[in-house]
C-alpha cells in the first residue's frame, strides 16, 4: 500500500506464479522419488513423506489462488468490488406497480440491472475482450509451464541415475521455448491491463426511453497520460444470413452521437478520473430489437488514446424501450 502499485501488482503475481511452479516441482520430485525410483527414496512413507507432500500441495493451491486473485483483481476496480460486497445499499429507482409485460423481441433488463452503481443507480456491463484474452494467456502459460516443470523433473532424475533420455530432452527444448513465449505474452497483456486500468460506466436509470435525458458517470482507473477520451452513443444493426453453406453476420452502425470528447489529462493510481455527462436518446430512435436473424443494439462506446500504451475501446451495452409500450408498462395494475 505504501509502495509503487504497478511494481507491487506485478511482483505479487510473479511471486504467486513462482510459488505455484515451486510447488509443482517439489510435489513431482517427491512422488517420483518415492514411487517411480524406489532406490532413491529420500523419505519413507510416513510422517515425513506426507508432511512434504502436504506442504507441496499447499504451495500449488496457494500459488494458483493467489495468482488468479491478483490477475482477476486487475480487471475490476476497487470501487466495483466494494459495491458488490454491499449490494442493496445503493438505492435503485423506485418502480411503481406495473404490469410485467415485456415488449416483443426486446431484450430483458435483467442483465443490465443486476449490478448497482456507486453513485448512480446501475453499473453497465462492459464488453471488453481483454479480460478473456488475459485469462486465456494466463491459464495456458500456467498449465504449460507446470507440465514442462514435471518433464524437467523426470529428465533431471534420469541424468542423475545415468540414464539420459535424449527424446525427452529433444521435446523439452521447444516446450520450454513455448513456455517462455507464453509467459512473455501473458506478462505483456498483464502489464497493459495494469497500466490502462479498468473502465466503469454508471447510469441513473434503465431502460432508456426515446426523448429522455440520463446522467452518466465514467470512472477510468490506471496510471497513464490520456491524449484523448471520447464517449459515443451508437446504434448498431446486426444481420445474420446464409451465403451458400456459410452463415455470416454483418454489423453496421446506423446512428451515432458524440456524448463527450475530452482532451489531454493525467490519471494516477488511487486517484481515478471521474467524468459526469448526460446522454440524450433521440425521440425518433429505434428501440432495441432481437430476433433470430436480425438485431438492433444500442451501446455506449468509450475510446481512449494514451501515451506509451495502446489505444483501448470498451463497449457498454444498453437497452432502449419503445415509447408507446413503455407508457403501457407504467400503467398501474
Amino acid at each position: 500500500m505504501s509502495g509503487w502499485w504497478f511494481v507491487g501488482s506485478l511482483g505479487e503475481a510473479l511471486f504467486f506464479a513462482s510459488f505455484f511452479l515451486v510447488g509443482v516441482v517439489c510435489f513431482t520430485t517427491i512422488v517420483a522419488w518415492q514411487f517411480l525410483s524406489p532406490s532413491t527414496q529420500v523419505v519413507r512413507i510416513g510422517y515425513g513423506f506426507w508432511l512434504l507432500t502436504t506442504v507441496s500441495a499447499a504451495c500449488i493451491v496457494l500459488g494458483a489462488v493467489g495468482f488468479w486473485y491478483r490477475v482477476l483483481k486487475v480487471a475490476t476496480s476497487d470501487e466495483h468490488r466494494e459495491v458488490i460486497s454491499q449490494r442493496g445499499i445503493v438505492p435503485r429507482p423506485k418502480q411503481p406497480g406495473t404490469k410485467s409485460i415485456l415488449p416483443p423481441s426486446v431484450p430483458p433488463l435483467a442483465p443490465f440491472t443486476d449490478s448497482p452503481g456507486a453513485k448512480l443507480a446501475f453499473r453497465l456491463p462492459c464488453e471488453w475482450k481483454g479480460t478473456g484474452a488475459l485469462v486465456a494467456y494466463g491459464l495456458f502459460a500456467m498449465l504449460w509451464n507446470a507440465m514442462m516443470a514435471v518433464f524437467c523433473v523426470f529428465a533431471i532424475g534420469g541424468v542423475l541415475k545415468g540414464d539420459i533420455q535424449y527424446r525427452l530432452f529433444a521435446l523439452l527444448i521447444p516446450g520450454i521455448y513455448i513456455g517462455l513465449r507464453s509467459g512473455q505474452l501473458f506478462l505483456k497483456s498483464y502489464i497493459q491491463a495494469i497500466g490502462i486500468g479498468s473502465t466503469t460506466l454508471e447510469i441513473e436509470d434503465l431502460p432508456l426511453i426515446p426523448g429522455q435525458t440520463y446522467k452518466l458517470l465514467l470512472v477510468q482507473y490506471g496510471r497513464l497520460v490520456v491524449k484523448k477520451l471520447s464517449i459515443r452513443l451508437v446504434c448498431e444493426e446486426e444481420s445474420t444470413y446464409h451465403f451458400g453453406t456459410d452463415i455470416r453476420t454483418e454489423h453496421q452502425i446506423v446512428r451515432q452521437q458524440i456524448i463527450l470528447d475530452q482532451g489531454r489529462f493525467r490519471i494516477d493510481w488511487g486517484r481515478p478520473l471521474e467524468l459526469e455527462c448526460e446522454i440524450s436518446i433521440p425521440a425518433d430512435a429505434m428501440h432495441s430489437f432481437q430476433s433470430l436473424h436480425n438485431a438492433i443494439h444500442w451501446k455506449i462506446i468509450v475510446e481512449g488514446e494514451a501515451n506509451r500504451w495502446p489505444s483501448y475501446c470498451r463497449n457498454f451495452p444498453v437497452v432502449v424501450y419503445p415509447l408507446a409500450r413503455t407508457s403501457q408498462l407504467n400503467q398501474p395494475s
